[in-house]
């Protein structure tokens, strides 16, 4: 039995990868944002225990796409890493910004307007890092596909 092209598409090897990272990054949310509430509510500063919470995610951030999502261990942790870390300071700048202004001008609650945030900054983040962070040595395009 031959299945549906509309299907196929969806078994493409960059949905894949994008699945992938939704899951990787989902792991990142649940740590990024248990450790932004608890110290939220731990009365630390909201935009400092944003920062903390990125830095814990982003680390696992790291070793999960490096490892599993692009399977990018054929690059040197100085290149990947610093790429990552590049892309990732950027997110985190754009976030604490976008965090402000929800907060501030919006009068988002604190905890609703992070989570409001996550998908965008996730969306971003993915096609940054398939294109750059992980990407073939010399501009040789994106990470490898694989099942």
């Amino acid at each position: 039995m031959q299945l549906p092209h509309a299907v196929h598409r969806f078994d493409a090897p960059v949905v894949r990868q994008f699945v992938k990272y939704g899951i990787v990054g989902a792991s990142n949310t649940v740590l990024t944002f248990v450790i932004y509430s608890a110290l939220v509510l731990a009365h630390v500063d909201y935009l400092a225990a944003l920062l903390i919470g990125y830095l814990v995610g982003s680390l696992n951030s790291y070793i999960l796409n490096r490892r599993w999502t692009f399977r990018a261990g054929h690059l040197a942790h100085s290149t990947a890493g610093t790429r990552f870390a590049v892309v990732q300071v950027c997110a985190i700048l754009a976030n604490l910004g976008l965090l402000y202004v929800f907060v501030h001008d919006l009068h988002v609650p604190r905890i609703a307007a992070q989570a409001i945030l996550t998908v965008p900054v996730l969306a971003v983040t993915f096609f940054v890092n398939r294109a750059w962070s992980f990407a073939h040595p010399a501009g040789a395009g994106p990470p490898p596909l694989s099942r």
